[in-house]
């Protein structure tokens, strides 16, 4: 016989009407109410596994926490629920980790909101030392789902990870998402004819505009000259900046997004 919900309350109906009575009485009763033979033992193992899943239930609806202990609550109405999006650019004294350093980073969230760290908020043991700055935008991009960037995979990413190892501090988790616009603008999925994001920025007419910078600007950076990070810094903030302007053109093309 396959017991069901309802065969297992008319057994356990039948046991608990008389609560003294032996099994084979209970067995009978169920058997002339249900019109389906069943044997002692059977009905002293059914009704055991009946008594251990009520004692089970009853134990979770008296726990800390009950009724609903395993329940996820729902967002609440009103609330942002999506991906934590962060738009982020690199300002650095080279292109390799073993001459250069880090000098900025910049961050822009999905509506435009703006952060910097700088190599002078975050001082080392020397005038050459960034593994504080390195450690702080690693932190501060983990807080984050997903990233934008361009050409962050070949130069932000390891760059960065370059900077931590020098540092003796780990890396990058690998467990973020990572959009790296630049390769939506090369051939694969729009034929813009450029990839420098400053003639991708042109070419949507994008309402910001990069920064230009010259070479004595990035050594007295370099230096410690304020004035000169002053204008780093603000290279970095247009640079997220127009990022995000090209972000909201290339997104439809965006199909899937790697870790």
């Amino acid at each position: 016989m396959q017991w069901n919900s309802g065969l297992d309350r008319a057994l356990f109906a039948a046991a608990e009407r008389t609560p003294e009575q032996p099994l084979s009485a209970v067995a009978a009763a169920f058997t002339e109410a249900s019109g389906l033979p069943v044997t002692e033992d059977a009905a002293r193992n059914r009704l055991k596994r009946i008594r251990a899943g009520i004692a089970l239930d009853e134990s979770v609806a008296g726990a800390p926490g009950a009724p609903g202990m395993f329940e996820v609550p729902g967002a609440p109405e009103g609330s942002y629920v999506g991906f934590d999006t962060i738009f982020w650019d690199l300002e650095t004294t080279g292109l390799t980790a073993i001459m250069g350093r880090l000098l900025a980073c910049a961050f822009a969230d999905s509506f435009g909101q703006i952060k910097v760290l700088r190599i002078e908020d975050y001082p080392g043991r020397s005038l050459i030392d960034d593994s504080r700055l390195a450690v702080a935008i690693r932190d501060e991009l983990e807080k984050v789902d997903t990233w934008v960037t361009w050409n962050g995979k070949l130069f932000d990413v390891p760059f960065l990870n370059a900077r931590l190892l020098k540092a003796g501090e780990r890396p990058l988790r690998s467990d973020i998402k990572h959009i790296d616009l630049m390769y939506y603008s090369r051939g694969q999925f729009v034929r813009i004819g450029s990839s420098k994001l400053e003639n991708v920025s042109k070419f949507v007419n994008s309402p910001h505009r990069k920064t230009p910078l010259d070479w004595e600007t990035w050594q007295l950076a370099a230096l410690g000259d304020k004035t000169a990070m002053d204008a780093i810094a603000e290279h970095a903030v247009a640079d997220v900046l127009v990022l995000r302007d090209v972000f909201a053109h290339l997104r439809p093309y965006v199909r899937i997004v790697h870790r």
